[in-house]
């Protein structure tokens, strides 16, 4: 299978038509085949069946690749035409199935904003405006964005195609992707074009993807049309020829968004109180701010703007359904804890039911099922029940985890960082025995900000006793001298991590069960940090035993990996 990954408005509706003459093709219209995917692999991973038989990456991987051979009923070979193909986590997933190649029409953003511009029929008084706010332009530079983190990824993987190449010189550009894909070379009739199969009511604009009969640029002056002033603002967004991205006017949030992405804690913690001063009912820019104040250590304040959140879904999970009111600090009641988000969120969240069980509750926790035979083992738990389940249980409260420190009153000296997951059975240490985890679920939406070199753990910890904590994507990268051991269940990855007198790894699920377990543990650090970490210092009050290391520049993991480099006998920090 073959990717189509293009902007908006750059050709990808009327390439598909072309592809659509060759007998040997077949060029699908715009596709869910991507979310379909993506719906499996969580369907998978939140199953509880799936650890219950035993359910491997292999196993996953193999579900996901007989679910791309089997969408199409064809032997021809498929285009597959969606945005999110180009994204790099979904590009990096793809590559453990199958050579990942990918075609994508491009066009300069003020053309394309020109285009809609024209179809959508936009006054020239309005069109400032437009392109500012409306959803087809953000739709435009989203799809931008993602082509652009994709190819600068993945470039070999990629062929693109400029929308005036396509018009100008056709059979030329045709010929170029045949000869990417290793295709006989075909003939088009680009004097007798069909049009295409989209369907325009998705999108509720008449005539959207409509191709016409003849290969031939409309006569139109685009600048004119999207105005002189509009047109200048938005020049560039050319990544494929070096030039610069658009002047885009960015909100309030995007500007300290931007400040935070690169580093400038200090901007960016100003921005957020300004936008939150500014625009007080605005649920997206609270959230901004409580990351911002819990950098500062303000844990009340920090996680009761976060909560807000949950309106705009940044944060925490939906509402699950229960008729019971959210605790309040009721003694002696039966509470329901949900833990929310990802495994690494919710190891990191059943903490607090040891502060529930220490007001009187009864705690029931509610997880996905695959993390239910480790959190059982976790401090003031008496019961366990899967998410899909929990409203089937009786209780009395609820309590949403990522809400609980509001509700706790806990503050940054109250925060209780000692071990809370204990295995029942003690699992004898192994002198100098390292656990490796070097790379996260690649699903992530910021998978790429902490995926580093492999090799640079593996230099730092050569000649020690090393075993490998990865068992899923990037198992294949194990060096020979790291110990593989059996992996099969969280259980199993609890035990091992037990035998370990130091675990170094990414930010990443592991991360967070060997700081649960007190097992002194080591957590290399992006620039920008997950909320746990803030923004400054070795330590957390979160877990007495680990120990931060950050980078110091964006990208840049060479000193990180430099300060805690074991090769140069280094003791482990507690």
């Amino acid at each position: 299978m073959i990717f189509l990954s293009s902007l908006p408005r750059s050709g990808s509706t009327l390439l598909t038509s072309l592809l659509n003459q060759r007998p040997d093709v077949y060029a699908s219209p715009t596709s869910n085949l991507c979310d379909t995917v993506g719906a499996a692999v969580q369907a998978w991973e939140q199953n509880p069946t799936t650890q219950a038989q035993g359910g491997t990456q292999e196993d996953l991987m193999r579900i996901v690749e007989g679910i791309m051979a089997n969408r199409y009923d064809t032997d021809k070979l498929v285009f597959d035409k969606g945005r999110q193909w180009a994204a790099p986590q979904i590009i990096q997933t793809m590559s453990m199935i199958q050579d990942v190649k990918i075609v994508a029409t491009v066009r300069p953003i003020a053309e394309c904003l020109a285009s809609f511009a024209k179809i959508m029929k936009v006054p020239k008084k309005e069109m400032k405006a437009f392109c500012e706010h409306s959803h087809l332009a953000k739709h435009l530079f989203q799809s931008y964005a993602t082509l652009k983190a994709g190819y600068e990824a993945f470039p070999d993987k990629f062929l693109l195609v400029e929308y005036d190449d396509i018009i100008n010189a056709p059979q030329a550009e045709m010929d170029r992707i045949s000869d990417f894909l290793d295709m006989d070379e075909f003939d088009h009739n680009f004097d007798g074009v069909e049009d295409s199969k989209e369907q325009d009511k998705a999108w509720g604009i008449k005539d959207l993807h409509k191709v016409r009969p003849k290969v031939a640029k409309q006569n139109y002056n685009a600048k004119r049309l999207l105005t002189a002033s509009v047109w200048n603002h938005y020049q560039g967004g050319e990544f494929w020829n070096d030039k610069p991205d658009p002047k885009i006017k960015k909100s309030p949030i995007q500007k300290q968004h931007d400040a935070l992405m690169k580093g400038d804690f200090e901007l960016s913690k100003k921005l957020a109180y300004d936008n939150i001063i500014k625009f007080p009912s605005n649920d997206d820019m609270a959230f901004n701010a409580g990351w911002a104040k819990l950098s500062d250590g303000e844990v009340q304040e920090g996680y009761k703007l976060l909560d807000r959140g949950r309106n705009t879904t940044v944060w925490g999970d939906p509402h699950f359904g229960s008729t019971t009111p959210v605790w309040q600090g009721e003694e002696g009641a039966t509470v329901l804890l949900r833990l929310e988000r990802g495994l690494g969120d919710q190891l990191h969240q059943v903490r607090y039911a040891r502060n529930l069980k220490a007001a009187g509750c009864t705690v029931i926790v509610s997880c996905q099922s695959q993390l239910a035979e480790v959190i059982r083992y976790a401090d003031g738990v008496d019961a366990v029940v899967q998410h899909e389940a929990a409203c089937g249980v009786l209780h009395d409260f609820h309590l949403p985890a990522m809400s609980a420190p509001i509700q706790l009153g806990l503050t940054q000296e109250t925060i209780d960082g000692t071990s809370y997951i204990k295995l029942p059975e003690q699992v004898e240490k192994v002198s100098g025995r390292v656990g490796l985890r070097w790379s996260g679920n690649p699903l992530y939406e910021h998978s790429t900000k902490r995926l580093f070199p492999h090799e640079l753990m593996f230099n730092s910890v050569k000649g020690r006793n090393c075993i490998s904590l990865q068992r899923d994507e990037g198992s294949e990268l194990r060096p020979r001298w790291v110990d593989a051991v059996g992996l099969d269940s969280w259980t199993d990855t609890a035990k091992a991590v037990a035998s370990c007198e130091l675990v170094i790894t990414s930010c990443t699920s592991v991360a967070h069960l060997a700081g649960a377990m007190g097992v002194p543990t080591w957590i290399l650090v992006p620039k920008v940090p997950y909320y746990l970490w803030t923004y400054h210092g070795i330590k957390t009050p979160y877990y007495n035993s680990v120990t931060l290391f950050r980078q110091t520049e964006v990208d840049n993991w060479d000193e990180p990996f430099a300060a805690m480099d074991l090769t140069k006998g280094k003791a482990y920090a507690a």
